[in-house]
């Protein structure tokens, strides 16, 4: 039986592939040469993934083999829903200038389709572990990335306060979920050895996905 230490090693490995920091729209972020428009854009996309996390929860914790894994996911959905982190969302878009009738109206680029689809589609039928991995591949970066963005938008930017509360929840409460996904997939593997590898492939698949999503952005941004 492979250690968490070993499975979170394996699982980091397959997720530094595509290590979302490393994207050159986070790259300008963490500059600051983003501009306002920039910025209100990725929010107008970035704001389908935030809708849609809840959904991939609640789809996948009921297939959970083990009481453990259902109740880890159970807990990350209470987070989510029971600290309103869609109007969080909206507060960083507001202080953007963005309605949340932009948000809604704002048409999703293919690459913002393909990524929500990616997780959804894993979340109903990929094997579970492979889901978990998706959802570890996303939330194992994101204290980091999340504590970078809120330094860049106090630097450059001058937000403060609710317009990056988003950011600072999710730069503390996903340290502790990205520990309980690994959990999960140990469990899940423990029933069935098999589901340990395809939590690697889940775990790249999931960090490829956001990639997918920020170069949508960059692309329609001109920014490279």
């Amino acid at each position: 039986m492979t250690s968490t230490l070993e499975l979170t090693a394996r699982l980091d490995e397959a997720v530094a592939r595509h290590r979302l920091l490393d994207h050159p729209f986070y790259r300008a972020w963490t500059k600051g040469s983003l501009t306002g428009d920039d910025l209100a854009f990725y929010a107008t996309q970035y704001w389908r993934q935030v809708q849609a996390f809840p959904g991939y929860l609640e789809t996948l914790a009921p297939r959970m083999a083990e009481p453990s894994s259902r109740s880890a996911l159970e807990t990350n959905l209470a987070d989510e829903t029971g600290g309103d982190h869609p109007g969080l969302w909206v507060s960083f878009a507001h202080a953007l200038g963005v309605a949340r009738s932009r948000l809604d109206e704002t048409p999703p680029e293919p690459e913002t389709v393909a990524c929500v689809t990616a997780f959804e589609e894993a979340s109903a039928g990929a094997l579970p572990a492979f889901a978990l991995g998706m959802l570890y591949g996303y939330e194992s970066q994101t204290p980091e990335i999340a504590t970078t963005k809120a330094k860049g938008l106090r630097e450059h930017y001058g937000l403060e306060g609710d317009a990056i509360a988003y950011f600072e929840v999710h730069g503390r409460l996903d340290i502790e979920h990205s520990k309980d996904l690994v959990g999960a997939i140990a469990a899940e593997s423990q029933r069935d050895g098999g589901q340990e590898g395809a939590s690697s492939s889940g775990a790249r698949a999931g960090a490829s996905a956001i990639w997918g999503l920020l170069d949508g952005v960059a692309r329609v941004r001109g920014i490279g």
